[in-house]
C-alpha cells in the first residue's frame, strides 16, 4: 500500500513571478508565479508563507525570485529576490 502524499517529505523548489499582495502581519506573501517543473505545478496565484523572510523589501508588483518548501500544496518561503 501507498503512502498518503501527505505524508511525502517537503520538497524544495524555485520560481519566479509577481507578487499580488504582502501581509506583513501574517507572515504571507501571494505570489503569482510560473510554473515550478520541479514540482510539476503549472503556472498560478498562490499564497506562502515566509515567517523567516523580510517581507519589508518587497511589495505588490514587485518581479521576484524564490526558494521555497513544499508540503502539498503549502509553500514556505526560504529566500526571495528581485529580479
Amino acid at each position: 500500500m501507498s503512502m498518503p502524499e501527505t505524508a511525502q517529505a517537503a520538497a524544495t523548489a524555485s520560481a519566479s513571478g509577481t507578487v499580488e499582495a504582502v501581509d506583513a502581519a501574517a507572515k504571507t506573501i501571494t505570489i503569482a508565479h510560473g510554473p515550478v517543473e520541479a514540482l510539476k505545478w503549472p503556472a498560478m496565484t498562490m499564497t506562502f508563507k515566509a515567517p523567516d523572510v523580510d517581507l519589508a523589501s518587497v511589495k505588490q508588483g514587485d518581479q521576484v525570485e524564490f526558494e521555497f518548501t513544499s508540503s502539498g500544496m503549502d509553500g514556505t518561503i526560504t529566500k526571495i529576490t528581485h529580479k
